[in-house]
């Protein structure tokens, strides 16, 4: 890592300067897999990255240096590289730059770091050896364990100095099933922030059983129904449907762009009284969990929509400045080579009051979706279409059979006016997934219990 103090050499550098902010961001990365197909243990994959940015906003204009292998050195030489490429006036002398160390409003707690790979072999090779006992239709076995962790350094314009630790860990488990000439596909996914105690936490039999079992399964999948239907969003995964429909248009440069359904609409109630949606970067553990945003600030836990009413967008610094939209502490960027935007961290419907079973007994006929495939979302509209990959029928109260070939179509605030039920804190679960945007990839949680739609377009035969 870099000396704080030749950090804030870098920023007495930057200061010389008229800017509406910077920020300095320094990043050392490992990344660590091990993966077992069919049987067979592949090639540990190892890799390292250290490396160092800066950014300058001067009259709402962003400037931008990458520095690989960064000393201090190098670090003030882009610097100057950079105020100079910029249009930005002298700054006033005597301005003292002074950087105050933020205290952390989370911390990681003690994790099992990875110190050899039989520590992993073994436990896949169980996943592995479970999956296929299963059932003899399993013929196919996919599995891995995944680590990054990666310590940074980020010093920004109010002379806030960060330094955080952030460890996730990822186990995936995909099962293929064939009898009969269909073949069908399950995974099982679970990852948090942290180390390999995700391994105790989460044991071998969790996701051979859990995947080999929606596999075998879905042999037997009947077609799906057509038309609108009553549905239940089954926890975690399920909340795939607020984050890709909702979600983004709800971060503040969509809506500063005009490019966002949710655009003009703070204040005004646009779902039904059970949606309080929440976007938090200080879930104790959880996937998309850190101390600090990616431009310096304490993270911080923000709630966009209170029993059916915006309340608040997703502001990094920048939109803050030109917008005024609250700021958020939601500034993310996927490496110290990439420009923070406004991103969600983990997203999640906060629990309510109803029962599961209650839910059940209430549908006539309907779905329970529990994975969702590959999709389509207009952030304008908030149209959108999703393919279901688990999905159930529910017949009578009681679900019956899993299905196939199925979509979803709807529209985002469709969706949250038409929410009738959102089961116990007990329900609530998350989903790591990675959330794809102006070409860059961070980690981000989907949380929610079950959820009912009271109608959705299902397009089935």
């Amino acid at each position: 890592m870099i000396d704080r103090d030749a950090l804030e050499r870098v920023a007495r550098e930057l200061q010389k300067h008229q800017l509406d902010f910077f920020d300095i961001y320094v990043e050392d990365r490992t990344d660590l897999s091990l993966t077992i197909e069919n049987r067979k243990l592949e090639r540990p994959s190892f890799g390292s990255v250290f490396g160092a940015s800066i950014r300058l906003i001067a009259q709402g204009v962003t400037y931008f240096a990458v520095v690989d292998n960064p000393t201090p050195d190098k670090l003030i030489r882009a610097a100057k590289d950079l105020a100079a490429s910029a249009t930005v006036l002298p700054a006033e002398p005597g301005k003292v730059f002074q950087a105050t160390t933020m205290e952390a409003p989370l911390k990681l707690s003690e994790w099992v770091e990875w110190e050899a790979l039989s520590q992993v072999r073994d436990f896949l090779l169980a996943v592995d050896d479970l999956a296929r006992s299963y059932d003899p239709r399993v013929s196919q076995v996919s599995a891995s364990v995944a680590q990054v962790r990666s310590r940074v350094q980020i010093l920004n314009g109010f002379g806030y100095y960060a330094e955080d630790t952030r460890v996730r860990t990822q186990v995936r488990t995909a099962v293929w099933a064939e009898a009969d000439g269909l073949r069908e596909a399950a995974s099982s996914v679970q990852g948090k922030s942290g180390g390999l105690e995700l391994l105790d936490r989460f044991k071998p039999d969790y996701f051979a059983f859990n995947a080999a079992k929606v596999a075998v399964a879905k042999l037997n999948a009947v077609p799906a129904p057509a038309g609108e239907f009553p549905v239940i969003l089954a926890p975690g995964f399920g909340g795939v449907i607020f984050h890709e429909a909702v979600g983004h248009g709800l971060e503040a440069d969509e809506v500063g762009k005009q490019v966002s359904v949710f655009r003009g609409k703070l204040g005004q109630k646009i779902g039904s009284e059970k949606v309080t949606l929440v976007d938090s970067g200080l879930v104790p553990n959880e996937w998309s969990s850190t101390a600090f945003d990616d431009e310096g600030f304490p993270n911080q836990e923000t709630v966009l929509i209170k029993d059916g009413e915006l309340v608040s967008y997703m502001c990094d610094y920048l939109w803050h400045m030109l917008a005024g939209f609250p700021h958020t502490s939601s500034g993310r960027r996927e490496s110290y080579a990439h420009i923070p935007y406004p991103r969600m961290r983990n997203t999640y419907l906060k629990p309510g009051s109803d029962n599961f079973e209650d839910m059940l007994l209430s549908i006539k006929k309907g779905v329970m979706a529990s994975k969702f495939g590959g999709g389509q979302v207009d952030p304008v509209t908030g149209n959108f279409i999703f393919g279901v990959t688990e999905g159930y029928l529910i017949e009578d109260g009681r679900i019956t059979a899993p299905i196939k070939d199925v979509s979803m179509v709807g529209n985002g605030l469709s969706i949250l006016q038409n929410v009738v039920a959102v089961s116990k804190e007990g329900d609530l679960d998350f989903f790591p997934g990675m959330c794809g945007k102006e070409g860059q990839s961070v980690p981000a949680a989907l949380g929610q219990p079950y959820v009912m739609l009271s109608k959705i377009l299902l397009g089935g035969e």
